[in-house]
């Protein structure tokens, strides 16, 4: 037994961070409606999604997001706490740029480091 290794545990691999925690990632391109600018959702469409951004925030199932600035096909990102990919998706769906077509959502497993520490100020 080496000091990284417990009588249960597997071999550690020193290359890789003690806390690396799975997550989810999702990833926002344009959606099918991208460039409508009519109807009675488009000129409250930012203020509800900065609302909704900050609301999943604040109940910590977004660790963060954000918008990609480049002129690429992906607009934005977040990174999801979430038990399934299922249950990540239906949260990042429930954004209301998801819901009037704006955009389009695909969620990604990964492993990062840990960032429960990392903190997110509205004030």
């Amino acid at each position: 037994m080496t000091e990284e290794t417990s009588p249960k545990e597997k071999p550690r691999r020193k290359d890789i961070p003690r806390d690396v925690q799975p997550y989810f990632v999702a990833l926002l391109s344009r959606g099918d409606r991208w460039n409508d600018t009519l109807g009675d959702d488009v000129a409250d469409l930012v203020p509800r999604q900065l609302a909704f951004i900050r609301e999943q925030v604040e109940a910590g199932r977004y660790l963060l997001a954000g918008p990609i600035t480049d002129d690429g096909p992906l607009v934005g990102i977040s990174i999801i706490a979430a038990n399934s990919a299922a249950e990540a998706l239906t949260i990042a769906a429930a954004d209301p740029g998801v819901k009037a077509g704006r955009l389009k959502v695909e969620v990604h497993s990964a492993y990062l480091p840990s960032l429960k520490d990392l903190k997110i100020s509205y004030s």
